[in-house]
């Protein structure tokens, strides 16, 4: 019996091969978490989604408030959602709700559901809960009438001296900074920057808001490379009209500079090459049509006259316009086409300086765009663009100085011009609240 008890003894005490059993026992146990936690940095990363794709529903379907109801918002939200969440729909059932808020200018996209887990939704019972929702709120209803798009410093709205802009019922951005100095004036329904804002600005600005993108990135500002100009004489009732520029088909455009100093001339849409002066108290009416000016400057001064109703100026990467002295500018934008609703613009490629000096240049109805340049508006007392029904400017800087005042009109309905479509009153700028 003592010999029984002792060999049981020795075995219940002996510890070689432990370290293996043991091990051999938690094997299961090891494997379960391993996979639990492979499955959890899975169900983390598609929450992280869930709540990406729900904070762009919800920029997007508070943009959409002005423009549609509830259930017109809610299945443009549900689309997105869906489109979004696809790549995890397999493992994903939700649901999606949307609701306004702030007394119709939020909304709340919510979505909400159950994931798969790796142990046949066992653990946790029924699978994963992933829960994401997210509040956006328009920053303001003003119609965007004024956005300077670059974001670099020396791309911000800088107004010296008595400058002023006078756009009372649209809001002012710039994705820089606003630096009003001196005497100078910004009055607006709205002001606001991604940047930094001072000086005299009425009312106080919003800065540090959201970067707005250019609203027109997609649209083709290409010159047509088939078409050159040729010039003829004409005679007609005011005696010699000079020369009108007619489109024909020709791989080239050759630079051919016009001076005008006298009389009417009229040019009809087209590519215009080289450099065209307009002096003295000479008048040019642009037909109605795209005018694209190619290899040269486009420059008004004395008491000239520009005129033209349903056109698009449309300039090179090399051309710029330039209107002066008390030249006369009367530009109506056009109304149908692939430009309609811009009067004045030019190509991406274009870094140059657009002028704006003259104390007549009172009527700039559309959309002025330089997405690349600058547009400097200077001068004495003058009002531009004031006799407009209304007038968009989206340039990457606009610089003023002197004492005039660019007045932005918001007559939206009181023209057949129509306004392009990421301006004006069809515009909602959002921000994320919560």
């Amino acid at each position: 019996m003592m010999g029984l008890a002792t060999t049981l003894a020795r075995w219940l005490n002996d510890r070689r091969g432990g370290v293996a059993t043991i091990f051999a026992l938690s094997l299961p146990v090891l494997a379960v978490l391993g996979c639990g936690a492979i499955d959890l940095a899975a169900v983390n990363g598609d929450r992280t989604r869930s709540q990406d794709v729900v904070d762009a529903a919800a920029l997007m379907a508070a943009k959409q408030l002005t423009m549609s109801d509830l259930t017109g918002v809610s299945a443009r939200a549900k689309a997105f959602v869906d489109d979004g969440l696809a790549p995890i729909a397999d493992r994903f059932a939700y649901t999606v709700t949307t609701q306004k808020e702030d007394g119709n200018k939020g909304v709340t996209v919510t979505v909400e559901g159950r994931r798969t887990s790796f142990f046949a939704n066992l653990l946790p019972p029924g699978g994963w809960k992933i829960h994401a929702s997210a509040t956006a709120s328009a920053m303001g209803r003003a119609p965007l009438c004024v956005l300077s798009s670059g974001v670099d410093k020396s791309d911000n709205v800088e107004l010296k001296d008595n400058a002023q802009i006078t756009a009372a019922n649209c809001m002012v951005h710039a994705n820089a900074d606003v630096a009003v100095t001196n005497t100078a004036w910004l009055q607006a329904g709205i002001v606001q920057t991604a940047g930094l804002a001072t000086g005299r600005i009425s009312p106080a600005p919003q800065v540090g808001a959201p970067e707005i993108d250019d609203p027109f990135t997609s649209m083709n500002l290409t010159p047509p490379k088939t078409l050159n100009t040729v010039t003829t004489g004409v005679t007609g009732l005011l005696g010699p009209l000079g020369k009108i520029t007619d489109p024909v088909t020709n791989l080239l455009c050759n630079p051919a500079d016009l001076l005008y100093t006298v009389g009417v001339q009229v040019l009809n849409p087209g590519v215009h090459c080289g450099k065209v002066e307009v002096r003295q108290n000479a008048t040019v009416k642009l037909m109605p049509g795209e005018h694209y000016f190619m290899n040269g400057k486009l420059e008004l001064s004395d008491n000239a006259t520009l005129q033209g109703d349903d056109v698009a100026l449309i300039f090179d990467d090399t051309s710029q316009f330039k209107f002066k002295d008390s030249s006369r500018i009367l530009l109506t934008g056009r109304k149908t086409g692939s430009f309609a609703g811009f009067v004045l613009a030019t190509t991406r490629n274009n870094t140059g300086v657009f002028e704006i000096s003259s104390d007549n240049a009172r009527q700039l109805l559309g959309t002025i765009y330089i997405p690349q340049a600058t547009l400097a508006v200077t001068g004495a007392g003058n009002r531009i663009a004031d006799q407009s029904a209304w007038t968009v400017v989206v340039v990457k800087s606009l610089k003023m100085t002197g004492s005039p005042n660019l007045v932005i009109n918001s007559n939206y309905a009181g023209s057949t011009v129509p306004v392009p479509t990421g301006v004006g009153p069809g515009t909602v700028n959002v921000a994320l609240v919560k």
